[in-house]
């Protein structure tokens, strides 16, 4: 079989050939020619030359004249006829045969003219004097001197040809090495992950199909991990995205270490991976390769710069147990990443039937939810706070409403956290904190005291770079001052970006607003970070209080204690029972909040309580008035 660049030049080939043959052609009668005009020069010369000596019949003279013609190279022969046709003198190269003179003879003259070949050139002119026509010359030219012409312009056009062709041939070829290259390289590129070399979301589709057609019928089942980074997005506004690039390396060879030779890990998205495995005939061995992955990757890697743990959410599902096609394998194992995200993280899940129901439940509020905040139909209660020394009303916490016109009630413990995973989390967090800026504005234009609001914050609207900014506009847009105005943030958020966090905090304050450091003491061990958090104040998880008064009072003896000691308040929530309220007094606790004191109740009822007399009437120390509900 010839090789590809040869068959790409033969019709190249051919066409230099065919055109090679042309201009042989065409140098061939062009040579022809002008032999043939110089040797009609030549016979007009001699015509001219014996017109007088036929006139005198002067042969010797002729055959002179005729002699020194023949000695041109090129002249053959040449003879003078009178008018009858009688030779009257005539020449020849010495050898020449008497058939060779019988050629040249004017009968025949006359008919070679008009051959165009390679032979003899005849050339036949009138020889005349004053008018009268005396008789003819005839000149016989060889072309052997043509042929040798034409011989050497030949092989010039084969060596040109032989070299344009080589010449092409090997640019031909290297052009269809690059040619070829950049097609491995591109195909190299729509198959492949560029960052971590592993088989992009094309790849990952077609191995996926392939193996399931593989497996129909057969002993083997297809496994689908889907393997999504938690809070990915922290890493990339704070450190860079050269540090998130780094990470996903890390996490793409700590993925390779965990499965087998015979597994595939894709990179299908900016932080989301998938594994396909091989199982046998039980499920569990699918389920534990799932709780590896999420295992493994549960610790902190170290980069360039810093070290920083990436956890997982880990979602599975089982062809054929699950699905019977590639899309639906993978909106199985992707419904049961979405479950696994919403256990909190950091957790590998099993896909379950049922959750296709929560899945199309979730998918339905999420679009309610974003039809809820285009009309405006949030509503927001607030929670008051009391200071535990006095029983007056200190401040109160703007919750989040939302009544579905069909529904009915919305937790948000169930559409705060559809806000999140779907980015709308920092529009619904602008309204909230636009709208309880603007109550408490009003219910403190009516009020001789000060009483702030406290607006819980989202880590995306915290990560914002223009959040301060929105803050900033939001007080002066409100008539707010900012002192009145508590940012709450999660004690998690925080951690997971502690140098993000702080530096936020930082600008918050310096704007004169006020912050809180909410669900204290639920996540990772902050107390040794207190003294970095530039706060106000720290609230005590419900979690905690709950317990009081007949356990968990060393933990928050020691929140307590620990925070007086950073001249920060204390804010207790979640406080149900009178025995709670009396313990926390007694602890030192600065402010309490809780369905004892008071119950999330909505603007006109809590601008009116702000307007009452402080609740003060009875023993702070061991009781409150309680706001009627």
């Amino acid at each position: 079989m010839l090789p590809l660049p040869r068959i790409k030049l033969l019709p190249a080939s051919i066409a230099l050939v065919a055109a090679s043959v042309v201009l042989l052609a065409y140098q061939a009668i062009t040579l022809r020619a002008t032999l043939t005009e110089d040797v009609d020069m030549q016979a007009e010369m001699v015509a001219d030359n014996v017109s007088a000596s036929m006139m005198f019949d002067d042969e010797h003279t002729a055959s002179e004249i005729l002699r020194t013609l023949c000695k041109v190279p090129y002249i053959e022969s040449a003879d003078v006829y009178t008018s009858t046709g009688r030779r009257f003198a005539s020449c020849a190269k010495p050898g020449l045969k008497e058939r060779e003179l019988e050629e040249g003879t004017l009968a025949n003259a006359s008919a070679a003219a008009s051959r165009l070949s390679l032979r003899d050139v005849f050339v036949a002119r009138p020889i005349s004097q004053a008018g009268t026509w005396l008789g003819s010359v005839v000149l016989v030219a060889r072309t052997d001197a043509m042929l040798v012409q034409l011989i050497r312009y030949a092989g010039f056009l084969a060596a040109a040809s032989l070299g344009a062709i080589w010449i092409a041939f090997a640019l031909t070829a290297r052009l269809d090495a690059r040619v070829a290259a950049a097609e491995k390289e591109l195909e190299y590129l729509a198959s492949t992950d560029p960052l971590t070399g592993l088989p992009n979301r094309r790849a990952f589709y077609e191995e996926l199909d392939r193996r399931l057609r593989r497996s129909i019928g057969g002993p083997l089942r297809i496994a689908l991990v889907l393997v999504d980074l938690d809070d990915f997005e922290s890493v990339n506004d704070t450190l860079g995205h050269g540090a998130g690039d780094e990470l996903l390396k890390h996490v793409a060879a700590a993925l390779r270490r965990i499965v087998r030779a015979t597994d595939i890990v894709c990179r299908i998205g900016g932080d989301e991976f998938a594994v396909v495995v091989d199982i046998a005939a039980s499920k569990l061995e699918a389920h534990a390769t799932a709780e590896r992955i999420a295992q493994a990757l549960a610790r902190p890697f170290a980069l360039s710069r810093t070290s920083v743990a990436a956890t997982a959410s880990v979602g599975m599902s089982v062809f054929p147990d699950d699905a019977s096609d590639v899309a639906s394998l993978v909106s199985s194992a992707d419904i049961a990443l979405h479950a696994a995200k919403s256990k909190g993280k950091n957790s590998a899940v099993e896909f379950h039937p049922a959750m296709t129901v929560e899945t199309r439940k979730r998918v339905r509020l999420e679009m309610e939810l974003r039809k809820a905040i285009e009309t405006n139909a949030f509503e927001l209660a607030y929670q008051p706070q009391f200071d535990c020394r006095g029983g007056t009303l200190v401040g109160a916490e703007a919750l989040l409403r939302w009544v579905h016109p069909t529904d009915g009630p919305i937790s948000p413990v169930d559409f705060i956290p559809i806000a999140e995973d779907s980015g709308l989390i920092v529009t619904l967090g602008q309204w909230v904190l636009r709208r309880a800026c603007q109550d408490a504005a009003r219910w403190n234009a009516h009020s001789s005291a000060s009483i702030p609001v406290a607006v819980n914050v989202s880590a995306h609207q915290l990560r914002h770079p223009r959040f301060t900014d929105d803050v900033r506009n939001v007080l002066e847009q409100s008539g707010l001052a900012a002192g009145l105005l508590e940012i709450e943030l999660t004690e998690s958020q925080l951690m997971a970006n502690i140098e993000a966090g702080v530096e936020a905090m930082r600008r918050l304050r310096a704007a004169g607003v006020r912050l809180a450091l909410d669900d204290f003491g639920t996540g990772y061990s902050s107390l040794s970070y207190l003294q970095s958090f530039p706060v106000n104040s720290l609230k005590i998880d419900r979690r905690f209080v709950r317990t009081l008064p007949d356990s968990g009072q060393p933990i928050a003896t020691a929140i307590i204690s620990m925070a007086h000691s950073f001249d920060i308040a204390v804010v207790a929530e979640g406080v149900e029972m009178p025995e709670q309220l009396e313990w926390l007094i007694e602890a030192g606790c600065d402010v309490v909040q809780g369905f004892l004191t008071g119950r999330p109740m909505p603007f006109e009822q809590f601008a009116d309580l702000v307007c009452k007399e402080p609740l003060v009437e009875r023993n702070a120390r061991t009781s409150f008035d309680i706001v009627e509900q």
